[in-house]
């Protein structure tokens, strides 16, 4: 009998109380961040209150600030002298996994910066991706889809960076030869291709010809029967003939009668569907 695989978990004491924001050390500088962003947020904490900030307490009585930076800049801002914090007393190790743990938890990142995150978690503390996932709360194919993006060749990475391609985009570059990788994305970037359509293209282009026609003639089969199977529900409700000449994108479809009583029978059924979307 196999046994389940224990995942690691990150559940730790701390202590709730007020200190001064003169003894919290953010590892981020204000520049970093967005200057309007973080008036309006000072703006909104002045109003409602500020958010508790999580801090590992160090041993010269100071504070490391462990994620929302861009918060604690906002408190700053707001006028505010301290605030609530959530104390905790970790190592050094484990205050930075737990800061890189609660960054992927809280802050709104680019997909990049999050894989950057990830990565340092797998690399640098030998977490595996499924003790990411339990830990920042995303199931596992969503951690390595993530992480898949930091295999991409660099130029591609930074047309992801700069926002000119988006990740859903980046991540149907995976199996593609690096070497080509850049040409598809300028590609997509010039065409302005939607995901799906890239995911097409790609496909497209690692399907070998004599199996992507099998695949599109078997499409074209399935799409022949529903029409076959459509004409056949006509002819049921109609009670006479009905023909169709054509495919599933345009054709003409003819009804046949042969007597009054079948354009009578025809009027009532269109009286049914203009009462119906009345």
């Amino acid at each position: 009998m196999k046994r389940a695989k224990k995942r690691k978990s990150f559940d730790v004491e701390y202590e709730t109380r007020k200190v001064p924001l003169s003894l919290i050390d953010s590892e981020a500088e204000i520049n970093d961040f967005d200057k309007k962003e973080i008036k309006t947020r000072a703006a909104y904490f002045m109003l409602n209150g500020a958010p508790t900030l999580a801090v590992n307490e160090k041993e010269d009585g100071r504070f490391r600030l462990l994620a929302a930076d861009a918060d604690f800049y906002a408190v700053k801002l707001s006028g505010a002298r301290e605030t609530e914090v959530r104390v905790y007393r970790f190592t050094e190790k484990n205050a930075e996994i737990f800061s890189l743990i609660e960054k992927l938890k809280t802050e709104s990142l680019s997909a990049m910066d999050e894989a950057y995150l990830m990565k340092r978690l797998v690399s640098e503390f030998s977490l595996t991706q499924d003790d990411v996932a339990a830990l920042i709360g995303k199931s596992r194919p969503a951690v390595a889809n993530t992480l898949r993006l930091l295999t991409l060749e660099p130029s591609v990475v930074g047309l992801v960076e700069s926002g000119k391609l988006s990740a859903g985009h980046a991540r149907t570059l995976v199996r593609v030869p690096k070497e080509k990788q850049l040409a598809f994305a300028e590609e997509a970037i010039r065409r302005e291709l939607t995901v799906r359509e890239m995911e097409r293209t790609v496909k497209a282009y690692l399907t070998p010809p004599e199996v992507l026609q099998k695949e599109n003639e078997a499409k074209s089969a399935a799409k022949s029967e529903e029409l076959k199977a459509f004409v056949e529900r006509m002819r049921g409700v109609f009670r006479t003939k009905v023909s169709l000449i054509g495919n599933d994108k345009k054709g003409r479809i003819y009804i046949d009668y042969y007597s009054p009583e079948d354009l009578y029978r025809f009027e009532e059924f269109l009286d049914m569907i203009e009462s119906y979307e009345r």
